[in-house]
Order: structure tokens, then sequence, then C-alpha cells
């Protein structure tokens, strides 16, 4: 089952290293964090239970599979500020996909009360918008915008725009 425990941590890096993060991390088409997360993760996979490898290594794949639809989705024309919902929506259509999410969950898709949703969720959501360099599109009180949907995987997320802030 997906954990939602994390770490926030903070450190410093060499000017050039993280040039050079950068530069890699663009190369491959993905975020600078995200990026330095899978490099960490690679490093201490083999010290870590069988399980969680394979609970890493399923998220890792669903992840990178939310971020080439978003990509695909998104060259095809199709962004609007629900984009996240299409790509969810994308990803659940697809039966070994939408398997490899309930594998990860360790539930069904659409149930509602699933412990391991929650975190799993809200990192396809930070990825898909990542994938495509979107914003979250803000109230007049600069609070992200939220949609709510029923009958969905995801109960709800935040609105996309292309639009730079400020």
């Amino acid at each position: 089952m997906a954990t939602d425990k994390t770490s926030r941590i903070s450190f410093r890096l060499k000017t050039d290293v993280w040039e050079a993060i950068k530069t890699q991390s663009a190369a491959a088409g993905i975020e600078p964090s995200r990026f330095m997360q899978d490099a960490l993760e690679q490093t201490v996979m083999s010290h870590l239970p069988e399980d969680r490898q394979k609970e890493l290594r399923d998220m890792r794949k669903l992840y990178a599979i939310a971020e080439e639809r978003a990509h695909a989705i998104h060259a095809a024309g199709k962004f609007d500020e629900s984009f996240i919902l299409t790509v969810f929506r994308d990803l659940m259509s697809n039966p070994d996909t939408r398997k490899l999410y309930e594998d990860v969950i360790n539930d069904d898709a659409y149930a509602d009360k699933a412990e391991g949703k929650t975190p799993i969720n809200m990192y396809l959501a930070w990825y898909i918008k990542n994938a495509i360099g979107a914003y979250r599109l803000m109230d007049d009180s600069n609070k992200p915008r939220r949609a709510f949907v029923k009958n969905e995987p995801i109960k709800s997320y935040t609105l996309l725009t292309l639009d730079a802030p400020g």
C-alpha cells in the first residue's frame, strides 16, 4: 500500500552541481526535484525491504506513465482548466494503467475510502501539472481554485492554467 509518510528536507548544493542537475533533468524532461528524488531513491533502493522496492518501482512507473500521457494529451491540444481530471480519465481508460494504479493504492480505483489514494493522487496531480509546465489557477484572493467531482478516482483537483502567475 502506498504511504503518505514523507519528510521535507532542505539542503544546499554547490552551484555547479545544481546547474548540472537542472541540465540533466531538463534533458530527461522532468522537474529538478523529481530528478533528485529519483536519484536518491535509486541510491538507497537496495537497502529497502523487497516489498517497499516493488512499491517504489510501481509508483515511479505510474508517475512516468502519467507524465507521458500528460505530454501526449497536451500535444493533442486538449488542455483546459480540468486537465488533471482529463489525464486521470485517460489513465483509467487503459486497463494496464488502471491495474497498476490499483496495485499502488491497494484498492479499486473508484473506491471512496481507499487509504492509499490521497498521497498517490496528490503526487499524480503534481506530476501531471509539472509535465506540461502548467500553473495553479488562482481565485481573487490568491488561493488555488479547485473542482470537486463524483464517481472518479479523484474527488477534487486543482484547476490549471498555462499562463504564468503575475
